[in-house]
């Protein structure tokens, strides 16, 4: 069979070749000894999901390169390719160790073989030419079947780590809680973090309500079973336009940048400040970068977009 460009997902994939973005949208590629430059390629191992799996453990394994989300844009009968956005990695997770050759895609596309070069070219253009729409479909594609197979509450929220290495990670979200209020988690998934927030304040003696809305259907139904007395306050909803019923505000609003698409981030942040965050109450914003990524922290982000923030690291905060 022909390459072709693809529009939707594909029926069959055993083997996926991946074009690499990192999060300042440069591309990269692998050093290969005999054509000088390669990309990262791979088989769909027995038992594994394309997507979930195989798109996790092969740019891990020959890139060093953690995927934020995969988007399959053409195929050559069961060969798929997608392009990842993610960032170089060197946490505990099994990866390679890579020095990845960057550029534009372009200058990478010029230093492969003509049949990657073109991967390169065609992923170029689908990445640019990602649509809100569309960012938020694959958001959902991916995380809401790798949340609801998880077996640990952890899993649930999308954190590999156990119950201390979950406390670990999270608490400092709880540095910017310095009073007694509502809080809503926007992006909640199964729940978790409204509940360890709660517990978290708890102990530092402000007591806490939560709320929580998330984009996939199926995690706002898990976070419903999972937390039964909570169940009317959590629903389904985008971050970038979420209004809650009768114009209910919170003394702190969590959320994540990358909940929306880049370019939408200060509309993002915007909106939770003029419709979410009650007056004298306080945004919460975390950006969650891999272990020995190249992105910048959410201060960094905020500061770049504008936004005067008043602490907090590396969640940090913004007084309303």
């Amino acid at each position: 069979m022909a390459y072709r460009l693809l529009d939707g997902d594909p029926v069959l994939v055993r083997r996926l070749t991946y074009v690499l973005f990192l999060p300042d949208r440069r591309c990269a590629a692998i050093p290969d000894a005999r054509h000088g430059l390669t990309l990262p390629t791979g088989t769909v191992r027995d038992g594994e999901h394309w997507l979930l799996d195989t798109s996790l453990r092969v740019p891990l394994e020959t890139a060093g390169f953690r995927r934020q989300r995969t988007h399959p844009f053409a195929a050559d009968g069961d060969h798929v390719y997608a392009w990842l956005d993610g960032d170089r990695y060197t946490g505990r997770r099994p990866h390679a160790t890579v020095d990845l050759v960057t550029g534009t895609p372009p200058e990478i596309a010029r230093r492969l073989p003509p049949a990657l070069a073109r991967a390169v070219t065609d992923a170029a253009h689908s990445f640019a030419a990602e649509t809100d729409d569309r960012y938020y479909a694959d958001a959902v594609r991916l995380l809401e079947p790798a949340y609801l197979r998880g077996t640990t509450p952890q899993q649930g929220s999308g954190f590999s780590g156990d119950a201390a290495a979950w406390r670990a990670r999270r608490e400092e979200i709880v540095d910017g809680i310095d009073r007694d209020g509502t809080f809503l988690d926007v992006g909640c998934a199964n729940g978790l973090l409204m509940e360890s927030v709660r517990a978290w304040a708890a102990e530092r003696g402000h007591r806490i309500e939560p709320y929580g809305v998330d984009l996939a259907p199926g995690l706002v139904a898990l976070a419903r079973r999972r937390l039964p007395r909570w169940a009317d306050r959590i629903e389904v909803g985008n971050a970038i336009d979420y209004r809650p019923a009768g114009g209910r505000r919170f003394t702190y609003v969590h959320l994540l940048l990358d909940l929306v698409p880049a370019a939408r981030r200060a509309d993002l942040v915007r909106h939770a400040l003029d419709t979410l965050v009650a007056p004298g109450g306080r945004l919460l914003v975390s950006h969650y970068t891999v272990d020995g990524g190249s992105d910048l922290s959410a201060t960094e982000h905020l500061r770049a977009l504008g936004f005067t923030v008043a602490g907090g690291s590396p969640t940090a905060w913004i007084d309303a």
